[in-house]
């Protein structure tokens, strides 16, 4: 027999390709009905193992760096345990959790790519690894599953900070500019209340607050130090915290009140420019980082420096609080993040994944979740309580510059590719902003992450609506003077009264228009309702005439009945001449009423009928409404038809008139006969 051979590089292709032909035969057929033979198949086929399914794909792509002997970065994946056992940098699994783990994040391309310099494995075989993870990271078919760990990524809003009374609002905050520019500088600084609709933007020795609703300029608060590289609200919203100041010559923290734009506080004398800094939610602790590479913890009241800390290797770039004041969370430009006891200055946490500056931290209101934002381009979200990132976004190309929370545990993030992005509480993205100018440098949620907030390097700040981000509105972080201000704000008004003017005359026109078309309309209304009226009395008079007519045409076989008797009498009183001449009257006051009777209602209720009927079509004939006109058509035709009919009741009524005459000739040509036979 001839023999077969394949080299390793090819054996190992086959044994992944029978892997995934494994994966796909045991997957539970769900269309075409019910698998007869599906029953038989055992629970344990459907597992994916290590072994199995996952250790074939780390030979064809990742043994030649990460195996016993090859151990670069300290991994090893050529065996369960050396797996299990992480590298450099830790465990790179999280069971259950396959986007937190550090092994996904890599071979999908959200953080480092792997293998480097090279397109991401296939989609199949990235999936099998997550679904690997995600069922307990089973070794062999023998194993079970271990219980899957809680979601750290569950968020509960808190609502710590927000104040019981109303929010503060600038009410009396100085409204004069004190440096005057063409154009502004890059944006270096954006703060958002977190109850209220106001955003503080830095500019040149100043720092602009705007109403985010309607972006009216609320005041301007001097910064003679500077330029402010960041800008924080306190947890309730009523103190502003900047940092910043001149490169090489001085760094300071100012606290000022919202209300008022009184500056309350100035902490530390930084020999150099401070680049971030923050308060704690009780007022009592500021934290301020710059390029002295010290993490300095001041007491607020008394402005005494409380620790220095010295870990950091460069500039740091980013300082917060979490939001119950336990921890303070510092970055700097050489991908240092740490995280310390606010009360004692200790190291709680050192967490080193980041590859590039951190630029910005952000806490998530529940204090259980911090982000951070860096120039490696990706955003991480790290667990306080497990002490490692449970989500590697990759954010922005080239970097991310900016990141921050809203109450519902959504992120915005800003970065080097000129784009403002909106992420879900898990991190996914929502939807990205129009582009800006250049970098996007700083950005913010408005109090009620209705609104993002973000500045570029060339100077420009828009704020846009989240829901439909193509709606942006430019706010000036060089606010005009305020005499200019004054003279913009005279002329918006004197515009607005010629609008004002100009609109009232319209509406007054407007106005006189439909009140004289409501009175043609009326009017008209008042003719139909007229012809209506006169069609219903046609029609009720007409209904009396027939009602008479008929009540004639009973009467009529009584009054033959009545002549034949006094026929019959005056036959039998012929030798009676005074009975005769008794019936003789009696027919005669018979005749009389009868002929009164049709005479007065038959004649006058024909007349009232024709005359109001006719009088009816004439009006509509001669209406000036077409509309009106045609809505009378039917109105027209019951009184035409009211009309025929009384016209028939009126015939019927001269019909039984000389039927009635011809009676009474009848019966005054016998009473001559009875006179005369009396008389013989």
């Amino acid at each position: 027999m001839p023999t077969f051979r394949m080299t390793m590089n090819e054996f190992s292709q086959a044994k992944a390709f029978a892997a995934i032909w494994l994966i796909a035969i045991t997957m539970p057929i769900t269309t075409g009905g019910v698998c007869p033979a599906e029953e038989s198949v055992p629970a344990e086929a459907t597992k994916i193992t290590y072994e199995d399914h996952v250790k074939p794909i780390f030979r064809q792509h990742c043994f030649s760096c990460h195996r016993q002997g090859e151990v670069k970065g300290g991994l090893a994946l050529d065996s369960m345990s050396a797996l299990m056992s992480g590298g450099g940098s830790g465990e790179i699994v999280e069971n259950g959790e396959a986007e937190a783990s550090r092994l996904w994040q890599v071979i999908a391309h959200e953080d480092t790519p792997m293998p480097p310099n090279q397109d991401k494995i296939p989609q199949a075989e990235i999936d099998t690894i997550a679904a690997w993870i995600n069922g307990g990271m089973l070794e062999n078919m023998g194993s079970k599953a271990a219980k899957a760990k809680v979601n750290n990524l569950q968020f509960v809003s808190v609502g710590t900070g927000k104040p019981e009374g109303p929010v503060a609002m600038p009410e009396s905050v100085p409204q004069s500019v004190p440096v005057i520019t063409s154009r502004a500088s890059a944006i270096t600084a954006i703060g958002a209340s977190p109850w209220a609709p106001l955003v503080a933007v830095a500019g040149q020795r100043q720092i602009s607050l705007y109403q985010t609703d309607t972006a009216a300029l609320l005041g301007v608060l001097p910064f003679d130090e500077g330029i402010a590289h960041s800008l924080r609200f306190s947890r309730d919203g009523a103190y502003i915290v900047a940092a910043g100041g001149e490169h090489s010559a001085k760094g300071i923290a100012a606290i000022y009140d919202v209300k008022t734009g009184e500056r309350i506080a100035t902490i530390g004398d930084e020999l150099d420019i401070a680049f971030d800094a923050d308060v704690n939610g009780t007022m009592t602790q500021v934290a301020m980082g710059g390029p002295q590479k010290m993490l300095r913890l001041y007491d607020t009241q008394s402005g005494e420096l409380q620790f220095d800390i010295k870990k950091h290797t460069d500039w740091i770039y980013a300082v917060a609080f979490s939001p119950d004041g336990v921890l303070v969370a510092s970055g700097d430009r050489s991908a240092g993040l740490c995280v310390w006891e606010a009360s004692t200055g200790r190291l709680f946490l050192d967490l080193p994944e980041h590859k590039g500056a951190i630029n910005s931290i952000a806490w998530r209101d529940d204090s259980n979740v911090f982000a951070s934002a860096s120039d490696d381009g990706t955003v991480k979200l790290w667990d306080i309580v497990e002490g490692k990132s449970i989500k590697s976004i990759s954010a922005h190309g080239g970097g991310v510059m900016s990141v921050r929370f809203d109450h519902s545990g959504r992120l915005v993030t800003c970065g080097k590719d000129n784009r403002v992005k909106l992420w879900d509480a898990s991190g996914n993205l929502v939807r990205e902003l129009p582009p800006m100018a250049d970098t996007v440098l700083e950005v913010a949620f408005s109090h009620d992450g209705s609104k993002i907030i973000g500045g570029d390097w060339s100077g420009k700040v828009l704020i846009s609506d989240t829901e439909s981000p193509e709606t942006q509105t430019p706010i000036a972080a060089n606010p005009p003077s305020a005499a200019d201000q004054l003279q913009d704000v005279n002329t918006k008004i004197a515009a607005l009264g010629n609008e004002f003017d100009r609109t009232l005359a319209e509406t007054t026109a407007a106005a006189e228009s439909l009140a004289a078309e409501a009175a043609k309309r009326q009017q008209a209304q008042n003719d139909r309702q007229q012809k209506i009226d006169a069609a219903a009395m046609a029609e009720q008079a007409s209904g009396a005439a027939i009602a008479v007519a008929d009540g004639i045409k009973v009467e009529l076989p009584e009054l033959e009945r009545q002549s034949r008797d006094l026929h019959d009498q005056v036959i039998a009183a012929r030798l009676a001449p005074r009975e005769a001449d008794a019936a003789q009257e009696t027919l005669a006051a018979h005749e009389t009423n009868l002929s009164a009777m049709l005479t007065t209602i038959v004649a006058k209720r024909h007349e009232q009928i024709q005359s109001r009927v006719l009088a009816n079509a004439k009006s509509v004939e001669a209406g000036s409404f077409a509309a009106e006109a045609d809505a009378m058509s039917p109105v027209i035709a019951a009184a035409e038809a009211s009309e025929a009919t009384a016209k028939q009741v009126a015939d019927a009524a001269k019909a039984a008139h000389d039927i009635v005459a011809a009676q009474r000739a009848v019966l005054e040509s016998r009473a001559s006969q009875l006179a005369q036979a009396a008389e013989a």
